[in-house]
């Protein structure tokens, strides 16, 4: 597990993967055969697919976004600095006033303050400003002479602003469009988790269930073909003891010849699977050779819902509709916010603050204690664009097509789920119908070529007639496990257009779970592989308590 480190384990774990212990770990050789359980091998794909990476960690992309959109009602702490150096010509007036022919002044204005948004659209700051005040007009009285024959003056202002819109850009519906949004894409993202989760575990059962039907009729042409050299050897005993034909030794030989041939196309379609199923388990160089064989047969038929509790089911569960709900519900903020922004902007103002002034900063801030000289305004400020606001009117207009284009595709994922849920309701009744059909069809060619076998060694038939019936039994015998494997498809289908499926398998974590898990993880940088699996001990066993489905008899034919 070395090769998949931390993030491969977290999101692997969080997919739904459950690791197993030590005790319980199924593990892969890289040569020889190896035999799985269909619970084993769903938990190696969980464990080693690359694509809920990007899913998983796409969720955690949104939940990224929406803490960062929560950030516009962080405080911010403003400090800021000035220097201003300036040196102009006195009017006529101001040299009769001052009796200075040009100005001179060197300042420094320091500010600090505090700086937030409010839920209700406000702009709050909180501010201290002084100013060092050094210029040729001030009173020697009041100020200190300098070095370059100016005086210092400091000048001290503390108090609070509020900018309060009162239409546009006004209270919450305003104010929290952007998180909602983005709490809303959250969602999205998790039902895309969901959704990806059940295709892989759906493309897991049903690759698992192909090898099962692959390895099968490996095994149905190993008989076949043990038919057909046994009636070669028996053909050619009795024409060597002048008992039988050589035609017959013939028929025989060609018999065995084709199944020699369908033998090895089915052993190509085996080894076709198995490299699939490598796929799935992302094996690749050394781990190539590894052969997979599958361990359990298909499960006992169930009850299925009818139709329209499959229907009520899915639009609870399916991970498209829920995605395209809150897709729907993101557009209808988004019309909210562009309806706000085409009101006029209207802002009311208001400020208080105190006023000092000193030779120093210690004496101009002792009036800002003392509570003198107050200074306060109040006012209101309206902008209307003259033309009627040619962009949030388009904004408007363009929200409100985006929220019918949701709509509309919304009805058409609701009708696209019902039609495949009725589908996948024929096809598990029509699977099951014909499992029971073709089993008595086995029944009755498996007892039609002992009695062909017995007639043969009567001489009352002739090695095409059973060569025939032996090839009747193998296609019944396929269209069983067929029909099977079919069954078995048919039942994922209908759970994943249900959205049940990973709550069938106790996979199905809640939103906050994978949250919190993930962000526990994600703040452990470096986790150790122990630390994991005692970590992953508690979503092991909420996998463990899926109880198994009950294994079907083995199917005709089987020793």
């Amino acid at each position: 597990m070395k090769q998949w480190a931390y993030v491969a384990l977290i999101c692997s774990t969080f997919a739904g993967a459950l690791s197993l212990r030590a005790a319980d770990t199924a593990t892969l050789q890289t040569g020889g055969t190896n035999t799985l359980t269909l619970r084993e091998f769903v938990q190696l794909v969980l464990q080693r697919n690359e694509s809920l990476r990007a899913r998983l960690l796409e969720y955690e992309i949104s939940e990224k976004r929406t803490r960062g959109e929560q950030g516009i009602f962080e405080p911010e702490l403003v400090l800021g600095y000035d220097r201003i150096d300036n040196e102009r010509e006195n009017t006529a007036e101001q040299r009769r006033s001052s009796g200075v022919q040009v100005f001179e002044e060197q300042n420094n204005v320091y500010n600090a303050g505090l700086e937030a948004l409010v839920p209700s659209g406000a702009k709050v700051r909180l501010g201290y400003t002084l100013r060092d005040l050094r210029n040729n007009l001030q009173d020697p009285a009041l100020g200190v002479i300098v070095t370059n024959g100016t005086r210092g003056e400091w000048q001290t202002f503390a108090g609070i602003s509020l900018t309060q819109p009162v239409l546009k850009n006004a209270w919450l519906n305003a104010t929290k469009a952007s998180i909602r949004v983005a709490m809303l894409q959250s969602d999205v993202s998790f039902q895309e988790y969901r959704r990806q989760m059940m295709l892989v575990v759906s493309t897991a059962e049903a690759a698992y269930w192909n090898l099962y039907m692959a390895q099968e009729q490996v095994r149905f042409f190993h008989e076949s073909v043990r038919v057909a050299e046994s009636l070669v050897t028996d053909n050619q005993t009795k024409l060597d003891a002048g008992r039988g034909s050589e035609l017959e030794v013939l028929e025989a030989r060609a018999g065995l010849a084709l199944r020699k041939s369908k033998q090895a196309e089915a052993e190509q379609k085996y080894f076709e699977n198995v490299s699939q199923l490598r796929t799935l388990l992302a094996m690749s160089g050394e781990d190539a050779a590894a052969l997979l064989q599958a361990a359990d047969q298909p499960g006992i038929a169930v009850t299925t819902p009818p139709f329209y509790q499959s229907g009520q089911m899915a639009l609870e569960q399916n991970p498209d509709y829920l995605a395209q709900l809150k897709k729907m519900k993101q557009e209808d903020v988004r019309v909210a916010y562009a309806k706000n922004q085409r009101l006029p902007q209207l802002d009311l103002k208001a400020s208080y603050g105190l006023n000092g002034l000193g030779p120093d900063a210690g004496s101009s801030f002792e009036d800002v204690q003392e509570g003198g000289y107050p200074s306060w305004s109040i006012g209101a400020e309206l902008r209307i664009p003259l033309i009627g606001g040619i962009k949030v009117k388009n904004d408007l207009a363009a929200a409100k097509l985006r929220k019918q284009q949701a709509l509309v595709t919304l009805k058409d994922t609701e009708t696209q789920i019902l039609n495949a849920i009725q589908t996948a309701l024929r096809k598990v009744s029509s699977a099951q119908e014909s499992t029971s059909n073709y089993r008595s069809v086995v029944d009755y060619s498996t007892r039609l070529l002992e009695t062909e076998r017995t007639r043969l060694d009567a001489g009352r038939t002739t090695s095409r007639r059973v060569l025939e019936v032996d090839a009747a039994v193998f296609e019944s015998k396929n269209a069983v496990v067929e029909a099977q494997v079919q069954y078995e498809r048919a039942l994922l289908e209908l759970e994943l257009v249900q959205g049940s499926l990973l709550q069938s398998r106790n996979l199905d974590l809640t939103q906050k779970e994978v949250r919190d898990r993930t962000t526990a993880l994600l703040r452990a940088h470096g986790i150790s592989e122990e630390q994991y699996q005692r970590f992953a001990q508690e979503l092991q066993q909420r996998y463990e308590k899926r109880p198994t489905p009950n294994a079907k008899p083995p199917p005709p034919g089987r020793a």
